[in-house]
């Protein structure tokens, strides 16, 4: 035998590890064995990022896509093209362009970063990273809430607005005065509850608990009410419209007179109440004022509490709509009209009507009512709705 085939022999014997490995190193960013019947995939994407690239892959494989990665690797831009190619070409090449690794199992998709820990800095970023999409309770006030496709939470909630997951949330996903949608991936551990709105589960999505809508006239009446007392920003700048302006205050002097007529010793005593105890009426203002938000949180993240958010808004709102008619009583009694014949009604009548005219003034209108309001409603819940003794001043 020469000595040239045991030399190429040796040759191969030593490469051929190495040359295995690399293939490997290449071609074995992804784990698990796909199924068999997997169809193919096709890509036609220019401008995008390389998450866009991995929900396309999930989307015309009917795979839940789980991305456990820094948000600065995701939304790197990844052009790429590929028509009726095995998916598992096509993850490798999305992953080996993004420095990623994914696995495979029961019909999900987990991808995370390949990216070995190799100095203290890039651990802080991991662990600032983890805190920013692994996170506890989620609740908002007066906005819609949107779960992530890479965020992990233990609860999402949203008084007055609605809830959008594409992530997971461990536990419930309530929206109060709004709907709850379940996107492509996402997964809920607990419940899925929408009051005034409806839950929607989209194809591909996971809902362990249950689906509870409260819909109808009420509970929309309810979750309006919600979101006009808490609105977000874009709705409280358009209150701002003069035409608003025009007709919430105008709705105002029409309620304060429904509830002069109706409770007329009421309002006098808790005007009297206020009369004799102005600072007293403020501070209980300001609790009023102080003290909601932390009740509302502190009711949504109970399920027994959630129910009690609607009731607590509608109890605010009466007690504001009632200090506006003190108000106004009292501002009517006040000012010069009608002196010789100036009935409760009239009063309010006069008073309101004043107030109707300073709320027409864009910013300063609406803190004139909403002081006016606030201190007014102090007085009514320390006079517990004119039940206590007026003081002489």
């Amino acid at each position: 035998m020469s000595a040239k085939p045991i030399v190429a022999l040796v040759v191969a014997i030593v490469l051929l590890p190495v040359l295995a490995g690399a293939a490997a190193s290449d071609t074995g960013r992804l784990e698990g064995r796909l199924p068999d019947n997997t169809p193919l995939v096709s890509i036609d994407q220019t401008r995008g990022t390389v998450l866009d690239a991995l929900g396309a892959v999930s989307k015309q494989t009917g795979w839940s896509l789980v991305v456990t990665v820094p948000e600065s690797v995701t939304t790197s831009p990844l052009a790429i093209q590929a028509s009726k190619r095995p998916a598992s070409d096509v993850l490798n090449l999305i992953l080996e362009a993004g420095s990623l690794r994914a696995s495979f199992a029961d019909g999900v998709l987990r991808v995370r970063s390949d990216v070995p820990a190799a100095s203290g800095g890039s651990a802080r970023e991991r662990r600032r990273e983890r805190g920013r999409h692994r996170g506890s309770d989620r609740v908002v006030i007066g906005q819609s809430l949107s779960v992530g496709a890479d965020e992990v939470v233990d609860k999402a909630v949203a008084v007055g607005g609605s809830v959008t997951i594409a992530g997971h949330v461990r536990r419930d996903a309530v929206a109060v005065g709004g709907s709850v949608t379940l996107q492509p991936g996402a997964r809920v551990g607990g419940d899925a509850v929408a009051i005034g709105g409806a839950v929607s589960v989209e194809e591909g999505a996971l809902l362990e608990g249950d689906n509870v809508s409260l819909g109808g006239t009420i509970p929309t009446m309810i979750g309006s009410v919600t979101r006009w007392a808490v609105g977000s920003r874009p709705h409280v700048r358009s209150i701002f419209g003069f035409a608003s302006r025009l007709t919430r205050t105008v709705l105002l002097l029409a309620i304060a007179l429904l509830i002069t007529l109706a409770f007329p010793g009421q309002v006098a005593r808790v005007r009297a109440f206020l009369v004799s105890r102005p600072w007293l009426s403020s501070l209980g203002g300001i609790a009023v004022f102080a003290g909601f938000l932390p009740l509302c949180v502190l009711l949504a993240v109970t399920i027994i509490g959630i129910p009690l958010i609607p009731v607590a808004v509608m109890l605010l709102v009466g007690l504001l709509l009632f200090g506006f008619t003190v108000s106004a009583g009292w501002l009517g009694e006040k000012l010069p009209f009608f002196r010789e014949n100036k009935t409760p009604l009239r009063a309010v009548a006069v008073g309101g009507v004043v107030l109707v005219i300073v709320g027409l003034i864009p910013w300063i209108g609406t803190l004139v009512l909403v002081l006016a309001a606030l201190v007014s409603a102090g007085a009514t819940l320390l006079s517990r709705l004119g039940r206590t003794p007026e003081v002489a001043a």
